[in-house]
């Protein structure tokens, strides 16, 4: 029968196995914002940010979004509530939101490999 260290062990090395995934799909969609923005430059000849919302508009997933009027400044509203940071992260460029997950993703992995270090090794050969 395992024993608890045995366990957290087991389940660090699948958290970690977990958090090298969730990297490889980070990366492999930084790579593919990259080429499409690569794309739309050689076409339009001007590079512009691709923004998080256009990657939520061709996944068809709908985030609602707060339009103000023509004499309303956004600026003048611009307030720290739950809203607004979703519409600041929705404007950011998706590669610098896609880098700041790798950079999170890879702190977690550090963690994880040093709480991995830190477990007493096991006894061969005991049950």
């Amino acid at each position: 029968m395992p024993t608890v260290i045995e366990i957290a062990r087991r389940l660090v090395r699948f958290t970690k196995v977990l958090v090298v995934a969730a990297g490889s799909f980070a990366a492999l969609g930084m790579g593919v914002v990259v080429c499409l923005q690569f794309g739309f430059w050689l076409v339009t000849k001007a590079w512009t940010p691709f923004p998080v919302s256009r990657i939520l508009e061709f996944s068809d997933i709908n985030v609602p979004r707060r339009y103000f009027p023509a004499s309303v400044s956004a600026s003048g509203t611009a307030r720290v509530d739950g809203p607004g940071i979703v519409e600041w992260v929705l404007d950011l460029p998706a590669v610098v939101v896609l880098f700041v997950a790798l950079a999170v993703l890879a702190l977690i992995y550090a963690s994880l490999t040093s709480v991995e270090n830190t477990l007493p090794r096991g006894q061969a050969g005991t049950s």
